[in-house]
């Protein structure tokens, strides 16, 4: 399927991974929902060949708001539904925007060929989706950072200092709160937004200016002590 109409084109394909069935129902308001979240990407961003694929989740493996993604390259990425909840047709409504924003941009990024090896470089590449997210969405709240508001982001950034240059750190302590007695969950996607969003906030920079920055400009400054 094309997505996109009238006079406005983009190289993006969707399709839907139904063999089970589980996402009967659901065609119109993906299609539809993809489509709006689509064209207001493209206000930002002049889009690439992306295709975006979508499934339900594995059993016991969703998310908690229902709906995820994960940008597998440059050009595809896949959103997962939770198709066993009885709200998913808001869930879309509500949260596809946001979910599939933040893969897109990943997607974006991987397209520029910025390295994503570092612990730092994966803070700044989850930062700026999730800076984007928080743009395209007037300033909506992540749902990531429900938990977060009072986690003292420039603490967390110093205890992982001495991580910031290995390729071998534990994702699921630092982004996935697998050991959350030294990081809360989703403390690396909370510490990457604000390093962002500080670095914007001086610059007066926009999403656009930064989605191909190297990651170090964004530690200019705060590590020195």
């Amino acid at each position: 399927m094309q997505v996109g109409r009238g006079d406005f084109k983009l190289s993006v394909r969707m399709s839907i991974l139904n063999a089970t069935g589980e996402l009967d129902g659901y065609i119109d308001i993906l299609e539809k929902e993809i489509d709006k979240t689509l064209v207001k990407v493209s206000g930002y961003f002049e889009l690439g060949s992306i295709d975006i694929t979508v499934a339900p989740f594995q059993k016991g493996k969703a998310s908690p708001s229902g709906i995820g993604g994960v940008a597998l390259s440059a050009h595809r990425l896949e959103l997962l539904i939770d198709s066993e909840r009885d709200d998913v047709n808001a869930i879309i409504e509500d949260n596809l925007l946001d979910v599939l924003a933040h893969e897109i941009h990943h997607c974006l990024r991987m397209a520029l060929n910025v390295p994503s090896e570092t612990l730092a470089q994966h803070l700044v590449m989850e930062g700026l989706a999730c800076h984007f997210e928080h743009t395209i969405t007037g300033g909506k709240a992540s749902l990531l950072f429900e938990n977060l508001q009072n986690y003292d982001w420039r603490e967390g950034l110093a205890k992982m200092k001495p991580l910031l240059n290995q390729t071998d750190f534990s994702f699921e302590k630092l982004f996935l709160g697998s050991m959350p007695a030294e990081f809360p969950k989703y403390a690396g996607y909370w510490i990457g937004f604000n390093l962002v969003a500080t670095y914007m906030q001086h610059h007066k920079a926009s999403d656009s200016d930064v989605v191909g920055m190297a990651a170090e400009i964004f530690f200019e400054g705060l590590l020195d002590h």
